[in-house]
Protein backbone atom coordinates (compact mmCIF):
# COMPACT_ATOMS: atom_id res chain seq x y z
CA UNK A 1 0.00 0.00 0.00
CA UNK A 2 1.15 3.16 -0.54
CA UNK A 3 2.27 5.45 2.52
CA UNK A 4 0.80 8.51 1.31
CA UNK A 5 -2.52 7.16 0.99
CA UNK A 6 -3.71 9.07 3.54
CA UNK A 7 -3.90 11.88 0.94
CA UNK A 8 -6.01 10.30 -1.62
CA UNK A 9 -9.44 9.65 -2.61
CA UNK A 10 -10.00 6.02 -2.13
CA UNK A 11 -6.76 5.16 -2.27
CA UNK A 12 -6.34 5.55 -5.79
CA UNK A 13 -6.60 9.43 -6.83
CA UNK A 14 -4.52 11.64 -5.24
CA UNK A 15 -6.05 14.54 -3.83
CA UNK A 16 -5.63 18.14 -5.10
CA UNK A 17 -6.08 21.85 -3.55
CA UNK A 18 -9.29 22.11 -6.37
CA UNK A 19 -10.55 18.76 -4.74
CA UNK A 20 -10.08 19.81 -1.40
CA UNK A 21 -11.76 22.88 -1.96
CA UNK A 22 -15.03 21.11 -3.52
CA UNK A 23 -15.47 18.82 -0.84
CA UNK A 24 -15.32 21.56 1.73
CA UNK A 25 -17.93 23.58 -0.56
CA UNK A 26 -20.09 20.20 -1.26
CA UNK A 27 -20.03 19.98 2.99
CA UNK A 28 -20.84 23.67 3.43
CA UNK A 29 -23.44 23.37 1.30
CA UNK A 30 -24.95 20.07 2.66
CA UNK A 31 -24.46 21.65 6.26
CA UNK A 32 -26.63 24.49 4.80
CA UNK A 33 -29.49 22.02 3.45
CA UNK A 34 -29.47 20.74 7.14
CA UNK A 35 -29.55 24.02 8.66
CA UNK A 36 -32.80 24.81 6.15
CA UNK A 37 -34.21 21.47 7.00
CA UNK A 38 -34.13 22.16 10.68
CA UNK A 39 -35.30 25.45 10.22
CA UNK A 40 -38.16 24.43 8.60
CA UNK A 41 -38.77 22.03 11.48
CA UNK A 42 -38.07 24.61 14.22
CA UNK A 43 -40.66 26.91 12.71
CA UNK A 44 -43.44 24.13 12.49
CA UNK A 45 -42.36 22.96 15.63
CA UNK A 46 -43.61 26.68 17.54
CA UNK A 47 -46.74 26.79 15.27
CA UNK A 48 -47.44 23.63 16.79
CA UNK A 49 -46.71 24.65 20.22
CA UNK A 50 -49.21 27.35 19.30
CA UNK A 51 -51.89 25.72 18.23
CA UNK A 52 -51.80 23.09 21.02
CA UNK A 53 -51.73 26.19 23.55
CA UNK A 54 -54.96 27.47 22.28
CA UNK A 55 -56.62 23.96 22.19
CA UNK A 56 -54.97 23.30 26.03
CA UNK A 57 -57.73 26.95 26.94
CA UNK A 58 -60.13 26.20 25.08
CA UNK A 59 -60.60 22.26 26.25
CA UNK A 60 -59.66 23.59 29.85
CA UNK A 61 -63.00 25.83 29.24
CA UNK A 62 -64.61 23.13 28.16
CA UNK A 63 -63.98 20.78 30.67
CA UNK A 64 -64.84 23.53 33.46
CA UNK A 65 -68.14 24.28 31.86
CA UNK A 66 -68.97 20.11 31.24
CA UNK A 67 -69.01 21.10 27.81
CA UNK A 68 -71.49 23.68 28.01
CA UNK A 69 -69.14 26.59 26.74
CA UNK A 70 -66.67 26.53 23.88
CA UNK A 71 -67.40 23.50 21.89
CA UNK A 72 -67.25 25.27 18.47
CA UNK A 73 -64.39 26.92 19.54
CA UNK A 74 -62.61 23.88 21.24
CA UNK A 75 -63.36 21.71 17.79
CA UNK A 76 -61.75 24.94 15.80
CA UNK A 77 -58.86 24.93 17.49
CA UNK A 78 -58.67 20.83 17.08
CA UNK A 79 -58.68 21.25 13.38
CA UNK A 80 -56.12 24.03 13.18
CA UNK A 81 -53.77 21.46 15.60
CA UNK A 82 -54.41 18.62 13.29
CA UNK A 83 -53.36 20.35 10.27
CA UNK A 84 -49.89 21.11 11.66
CA UNK A 85 -49.91 17.81 13.17
CA UNK A 86 -49.92 16.40 10.49
CA UNK A 87 -47.17 18.34 8.65
CA UNK A 88 -45.10 18.40 11.91
CA UNK A 89 -45.32 14.22 11.70
CA UNK A 90 -44.23 14.23 7.74
CA UNK A 91 -41.20 16.32 8.86
CA UNK A 92 -40.40 14.30 12.06
CA UNK A 93 -40.69 11.26 9.69
CA UNK A 94 -37.93 13.14 7.21
CA UNK A 95 -35.63 14.21 9.60
CA UNK A 96 -35.39 10.36 11.00
CA UNK A 97 -34.56 9.16 7.94
CA UNK A 98 -31.82 11.87 7.79
CA UNK A 99 -30.52 11.20 11.43
CA UNK A 100 -27.00 10.57 9.84
CA UNK A 101 -26.51 14.00 10.65
CA UNK A 102 -28.21 13.88 13.96
CA UNK A 103 -27.41 13.27 17.66
CA UNK A 104 -28.55 10.45 19.88
CA UNK A 105 -30.76 13.08 21.92
CA UNK A 106 -32.12 15.00 19.15
CA UNK A 107 -33.22 11.73 17.44
CA UNK A 108 -35.00 10.42 21.02
CA UNK A 109 -36.69 13.92 21.22
CA UNK A 110 -38.27 13.15 17.78
CA UNK A 111 -39.61 10.01 19.15
CA UNK A 112 -40.89 11.37 22.29
CA UNK A 113 -42.58 13.85 20.01
CA UNK A 114 -44.18 11.24 17.73
CA UNK A 115 -45.75 9.29 20.77
CA UNK A 116 -46.93 12.80 22.45
CA UNK A 117 -48.24 13.32 19.04
CA UNK A 118 -50.05 9.75 18.42
CA UNK A 119 -51.46 10.46 21.74
CA UNK A 120 -53.80 13.08 20.87
CA UNK A 121 -56.20 11.70 19.15
CA UNK A 122 -56.67 9.53 22.53
CA UNK A 123 -56.70 12.72 24.89
CA UNK A 124 -59.17 14.50 22.67
CA UNK A 125 -61.38 11.82 22.84
CA UNK A 126 -61.63 11.81 26.47
CA UNK A 127 -61.95 15.69 26.57
CA UNK A 128 -65.24 15.34 24.40
CA UNK A 129 -66.33 13.01 26.49
CA UNK A 130 -65.81 14.84 29.54
CA UNK A 131 -63.72 11.59 31.09
CA UNK A 132 -61.35 14.25 31.90
CA UNK A 133 -60.42 16.57 34.67
CA UNK A 134 -59.37 19.78 33.70
CA UNK A 135 -56.08 19.47 35.69
CA UNK A 136 -55.27 16.32 33.80
CA UNK A 137 -55.83 17.55 30.22
CA UNK A 138 -53.51 20.92 31.00
CA UNK A 139 -50.82 18.52 32.63
CA UNK A 140 -51.64 16.20 29.25
CA UNK A 141 -51.21 19.16 27.03
CA UNK A 142 -48.19 20.50 28.74
CA UNK A 143 -46.22 17.39 28.53
CA UNK A 144 -46.54 17.10 24.90
CA UNK A 145 -45.19 20.77 25.06
CA UNK A 146 -42.49 20.31 27.00
CA UNK A 147 -41.39 18.26 24.58
CA UNK A 148 -41.74 20.35 21.48
CA UNK A 149 -39.69 23.08 23.33
CA UNK A 150 -36.89 20.59 24.32
CA UNK A 151 -36.65 19.29 20.39
CA UNK A 152 -35.77 23.23 19.55
CA UNK A 153 -33.42 23.49 21.93
CA UNK A 154 -31.86 20.74 21.00
CA UNK A 155 -31.89 21.48 17.70
CA UNK A 156 -30.69 25.19 18.58
CA UNK A 157 -27.93 23.53 20.45
CA UNK A 158 -26.63 20.98 17.83
CA UNK A 159 -26.57 24.02 15.11
CA UNK A 160 -23.18 24.31 13.99
CA UNK A 161 -23.52 28.46 13.06
CA UNK A 162 -23.52 30.29 15.92
CA UNK A 163 -25.60 33.25 14.46
CA UNK A 164 -28.36 30.67 13.98
CA UNK A 165 -27.95 29.16 17.53
CA UNK A 166 -28.47 32.17 18.83
CA UNK A 167 -31.41 32.87 16.83
CA UNK A 168 -32.82 29.71 17.60
CA UNK A 169 -32.11 30.10 21.19
CA UNK A 170 -33.87 33.37 21.27
CA UNK A 171 -36.57 31.40 19.71
CA UNK A 172 -36.80 28.84 22.45
CA UNK A 173 -37.21 31.66 25.13
CA UNK A 174 -40.00 33.12 23.65
CA UNK A 175 -41.83 29.86 23.24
Amino acid sequence: MNPQSDTTIHDTVPLSVSDIVLLAKRLEIDELKRLQSRAHLVGVISHMVHALQAERGASSIYIASRGTRFEATRLKMVGESESVQHLLRDLILEESRNAASANARIVALLAWVLLGLDALSDLRARITSLRLSGSESVAAFSRIIAGLIALIFEVADASVDPDISRLLVSLFNLV
